[in-house]
């Protein structure tokens, strides 16, 4: 009886070695199927972020080039004024001279003694007071004088 009874507690014990082992498999599996689970997840967030990033890094690039539109469309910008700030100053300089030759011209016209108005004789002045303008004014104005001189 006493290797019977002892066949029973090995048994017993094999038994119980057993459910320990289906027991420790069922968590390993179960800790698997939860480590694929993880990994799975893990793959969803990283490309979620590599889109972001490559949508960032698109909008990044796209600001630069509007930023460097911007610049360019500032430094146009600033060409222009001063462009416009030179015209200006070329324009009240032509219009002061014109008020001195036209007082100039007030001036002669009161002093001189009055004479027979004839053609010839009003268009004579005229070609002596231009080549005094021509002379200070840019060139490219002294052509559209003399352009608009000859069309006449």
């Amino acid at each position: 009886m006493n290797l019977l009874l002892v066949n029973a507690i090995s048994a017993a014990l094999s038994l119980v070695s057993i459910a320990v082992v289906i027991v420790a498999l069922r968590k390993a599996a179960q800790m698997i199927r939860l480590g694929r689970m993880m990994a799975a997840e893990i793959a969803t967030a990283s490309a979620g972020l590599e889109n972001a990033f490559a949508a960032l890094r698109s909008e990044h690039d796209d600001l630069r080039d509007e930023g460097r539109k911007l610049n360019a469309r500032l430094e146009e910008t600033a060409k222009a004024q001063r462009e416009i700030t030179r015209s200006l100053e070329l324009m009240e300089r032509i219009r002061a001279d014109l008020r001195g030759d036209i007082r100039a011209l007030y001036a002669l016209r009161a002093s001189a003694p009055s004479r027979p108005a004839t053609a010839a004789a009003a268009a004579a002045p005229e070609p002596l007071a231009a080549p005094a303008q021509a002379r200070q004014l840019p060139v490219f104005v002294h052509r559209r004088v003399s352009t608009a001189t000859a069309h006449s």
